[in-house]
């Protein structure tokens, strides 16, 4: 039997087109804000730190106007904000003839995104992309870089460029092998020698005042580690995981984006971790919200969409006594 309807569709089928943009999934490194946030930095702080104060309790002997003890000293450092600036546009015209132009507005506001779902997209991808920037500037930024990467960091100098060239921080740092060196067992060696390797400053911070902060590889390794303990604890790590994992009560924070870093910037030693009490951190900004320091705006002369974000950000580290290395 014939059917009743003839095709004389002339359009060619392919395939339904699902109406949502799909991120990329982001991973998220530690937030900059557990740090010690110093607000309102226009472009130079100067950071004024004082040593510890011992041995002035002493033994009464006659009445004197003799100071007892020591002395200690004051000393000081600069945090340099960086001048940071997010520009990015869009033109409609860029998704002609594709299926997002179905959600284009009409008329004489065909070319204002705004409102729109790619524009949604946009300011979601922004506020993404400036999340992880930021936390990567502020571990890896370096103003002498010159490579490829350049203009990805040398907006300001991050904490491993100042802890490295800090004589006392560098000279007591523990060694850890490159990724092409590292080996099954390597985490757990190299955090027990950050361990016996921290100053007693650092070990007197109580333990959810610190953390470990670790490239990937050991994180990976320090799981297997603890996995493969062969008995009840183990196996639950194996199967069930940790929200948060510890090493002797302090928490051991993988840095995912430490790998993007050093493999952008071609950096030998990929291969980190950092023992340091938080509030050593120190993060200078004018605001505390940089994902938050957006606009958008379209212009009728260009027919684009803007998106603009202005804020400072440096970093700075207060003391040597709280914090250790590895690399």
């Amino acid at each position: 039997m014939a059917n009743v309807a003839d095709n004389n569709i002339g359009a060619t089928y392919s395939g339904a087109n699902f109406n949502e943009l799909f991120l990329e999934p982001i991973f998220r490194d530690s937030d900059l804000m557990q740090f010690r946030v110093i607000p309102n930095v226009k472009h130079v702080m100067n950071l004024y730190t004082a040593d510890a104060l011992s041995c002035i309790v002493q033994k009464y002997t006659a009445c004197s106007a003799t100071d007892t003890g020591e002395t200690f000293k004051v000393n000081d450092k600069v945090l340099t904000a960086g001048r940071m600036r997010v520009a990015v546009s869009q033109c409609q015209d860029e998704f002609f003839g594709t299926y997002l132009e179905e959600s284009f507005r009409n008329g004489i506001n065909v070319f204002n995104l705004e409102g729109t779902q790619l524009m949604d997209t946009i300011l979601q991808n922004v506020r993404n992309g400036i999340s992880r920037d930021v936390v990567r500037l502020a571990w890896f930024g370096d103003t002498g870089e010159d490579g490829s990467s350049a203009a990805c960091y040398n907006s300001t100098d991050g904490w491993w460029k100042l802890l490295i060239a800090d004589a006392v921080v560098d000279a007591n740092k523990v060694a850890i092998a490159n990724s092409a060196a590292f080996a099954v067992g390597d985490a757990i060696v190299a955090l027990r020698a950050l361990w016996a390797a921290a100053p007693s400053a650092l070990q007197s911070v109580g333990n959810n005042e610190k953390g470990f902060y670790v490239s990937r590889l050991i994180y990976d390794d320090y799981l297997t580690t603890l996995e493969n303990q062969g008995n009840a604890e183990g196996q639950r790590q194996l199967v069930d995981g940790t929200i948060r994992t510890y090493f002797r009560g302090v928490e051991v924070i993988p840095m995912y984006d430490w790998d993007v870093a050093t493999a952008q910037r071609l950096i030998a030693d990929n291969v980190r971790a950092c023992y340091v009490a938080k509030q050593n951190l120190a993060v200078g900004t004018d605001t505390n919200d940089p994902e938050g320091e957006m606009k958008m705006f379209y212009d009728d002369l260009t027919e684009k969409v803007y998106v603009r974000a202005y804020f400072k950000l440096g970093v700075q580290f207060l003391h040597d006594s709280l914090v250790v290395i590895g690399y």
